[in-house]
C-alpha cells in the first residue's frame, strides 16, 4: 500500500495574481526616480472594470504575459505583440494618464483595442497559414495564369474584421471607464472620455451651446450602452475604421497607407517573392518551362499601384511584373521597389515596427512559419543581420549546382518580426483630438 503523500499541492496562482506579477515586472523594468509605470497602469486598469475584466480573462488564457514599452517617438498608440504575448504602451501617455482625463481614455481605448487582439490571435494565425499555403500552392504550379485575387482579397477581409472588432473592443473599455466614474452617462459623457477615438463611433453636431451625440449609422448598442461584437457592428467598423484614408491611417514604412494598401502591400511582396523564387528554380531546372502571368485585380480588392511599389522590398531587391486585370483590361505592369526615393514624413514620426516590417525579405511556407513570432524585441541592427541570412534561394556559383527547390524548408530559419504587416498596431491620434471640447467636422473620418 502506497504511503500517503504529505507534499502539499501548489496551488495555481489565480488570475489576479498573475497579473499583479506582469505589472510589478512592467514597472521594475521601466521605473525611474520620479515614476513607476506598473502602479501607472494598475490605477489606469481600475478605471476600467471592462477593460481590466478582458485583461485578467487574456492573462488566464495565456494569451497576455507582458506589458512593454514601446520606443520613444514611435508614432503609434499601442501595439498586440502574439509571439511575446504583449501589449506595447507608449510611456509618454502613460505618465501623464493619471493626471490628464483624455490621456487616460486614449489609453483605456488603446488597451481595449490591443486586448481584443489578444483573443482573435488563433484566428489570425490560421488566416496567415492560409493565405501563405494559398500562395504556395499557386507559385509552384508551372501552367498559369496565377491569379492572386481572391487570395489577397480575403486575406485583407479577414484582417478587416480582426481591426474592426479589436476597435469595438476599444470603445467598450471606454463606455466602462465613463459610466465608472458616473453610473448614468450619456453619449456625451463616453465621447468627452477620448475624443479622439470616439470620433470613430459618434456623430456630433450642432453648436456649441447645444452639440447633439448620436452613433453612427449601422452601430448599434446594448441597454447598457455597450456594443456587441455582432456582424452588422463589425461591418460598420471596418467602413468607418479600416478603411480611413492613408492620411489618417499613417501606416507602413512610409505613412502613406491606409489598412487596405498595408496588407495588401505585404500580400504584394509575398507572392511577388514566391513567384520569383520558383520561376528562378524552374528556370534552371526544366528548359521548356515558361513564366506564367501573375494576375491581381487591383481595384476589386482596392489596392493602389502607386502606394505599394512604395511598399514593397522584395528579397532580390529587383522589380516584379504582374498583370492588372481591373475591368477586364489586362493591363502589364512593373513593380519596381528600387526606382522609389523613400518618403520622408518629420511631422509623422515612422512607426518603428513598420521600419522592421518593410524590411520582410521573404515570405515562408508553413514550415518556416514556425519561426515566425510577432515580436519587436529584436534591435534593427539584429533584424538586418538576420534578414541577411535568410530565406532567399541561393545563386549557383557553378555550372552544375544544384539550385534549391524553394518548396524546401530552409535550414536558416528567419525572425519575421510578425506574422503578419501588422503589429495589431493603433497609430497614435493627435493631441488635439484629445482635447475634450468637439466642434462638429473637427475629426474627419
Amino acid at each position: 500500500m502506497p504511503l500517503p503523500d504529505n507534499k502539499a499541492k501548489a496551488v495555481p496562482p489565480t488570475p489576479e495574481e498573475k497579473l499583479d506579477k506582469i505589472l510589478k515586472k512592467f514597472g521594475d523594468t521601466n521605473k525611474t526616480a520620479d515614476n513607476n509605470p506598473g502602479e501607472d497602469l494598475r490605477k489606469i486598469l481600475d478605471d476600467s472594470p471592462d477593460l481590466k475584466k478582458r485583461i485578467l480573462d487574456s492573462v488566464d488564457k495565456g494569451f497576455l504575459t507582458n506589458f512593454k514599452a514601446l520606443p520613444p517617438n514611435s508614432g503609434m498608440g499601442g501595439s498586440y505583440e502574439s509571439g511575446a504575448k504583449a501589449i506595447n504602451l507608449p510611456m509618454d501617455v502613460l505618465k501623464e494618464a493619471n493626471t490628464k482625463a483624455q490621456k487616460k481614455g486614449e489609453l483605456v481605448f488603446v488597451m481595449g483595442h490591443e486586448i481584443q487582439h489578444s483573443f482573435n490571435a488563433a484566428e489570425t494565425k490560421k488566416t496567415t497559414k492560409d493565405f501563405l499555403d494559398g500562395v504556395e500552392t499557386v507559385a509552384k504550379n508551372k501552367a498559369g495564369p496565377h491569379d492572386y485575387t481572391k487570395l489577397t482579397g480575403d486575406f485583407i477581409e479577414a484582417s478587416r474584421k480582426d481591426e474592426a472588432s479589436a476597435h469595438i473592443g476599444g470603445f467598450n473599455a471606454i463606455v466602462s471607464q465613463a459610466k465608472k466614474a458616473n453610473p448614468d452617462a450619456t453619449l456625451k459623457d463616453i465621447y468627452k472620455t477620448a475624443p479622439g477615438r470616439m470620433d470613430d463611433f459618434i456623430t456630433v453636431t450642432g453648436d456649441a451651446a447645444n452639440y447633439t451625440y448620436t452613433m453612427k449609422p449601422g452601430l448599434t448598442l446594448n441597454a447598457d450602452m455597450t456594443m456587441p461584437y455582432s456582424k452588422d457592428n463589425v461591418a460598420a467598423m471596418g467602413e468607418y475604421y479600416f478603411n480611413k484614408a492613408p492620411d489618417v491611417s499613417r501606416l507602413g514604412a512610409h505613412g502613406n497607407l491606409d489598412y487596405t494598401n498595408y496588407y495588401g502591400s505585404w500580400a504584394m511582396n509575398v507572392a511577388g517573392d514566391r513567384e520569383k523564387a520558383y520561376q528562378d528554380f524552374y528556370q534552371k531546372t526544366d528548359k521548356k518551362y515558361a513564366a506564367p502571368e501573375v494576375h491581381f485585380d487591383m481595384k476589386q480588392i482596392g489596392l493602389k499601384e502607386d502606394l505599394i511599389k512604395q511598399n514593397v522590398k522584395f528579397a532580390d531587391h529587383k522589380a516584379f511584373s504582374y498583370v492588372d486585370t481591373s475591368d477586364g483590361n489586362n493591363t502589364p505592369k512593373l513593380l519596381n521597389p528600387v526606382a522609389n526615393a523613400k518618403i520622408d514624413h518629420p511631422d509623422k514620426p515612422v512607426a518603428y515596427r513598420a521600419e522592421l516590417m518593410a524590411m520582410k525579405p521573404d515570405a515562408m511556407n508553413l514550415e518556416r512559419l514556425e519561426s515566425s513570432q510577432r515580436s519587436t524585441s529584436v534591435s534593427k541592427q539584429s533584424f538586418e543581420d538576420m534578414a541577411g541570412g535568410g530565406l532567399k534561394l541561393k545563386q549557383a556559383t557553378t555550372s552544375d549546382a544544384k539550385p534549391d527547390d524553394p518548396a524546401s524548408p530552409s535550414p536558416k530559419r528567419l525572425l519575421m518580426g510578425d506574422d503578419l504587416p501588422s503589429s495589431r498596431m493603433l497609430v497614435s491620434v493627435s493631441e488635439s483630438l484629445r482635447n475634450s471640447s468637439p466642434k462638429p467636422g473637427e475629426y474627419k473620418n
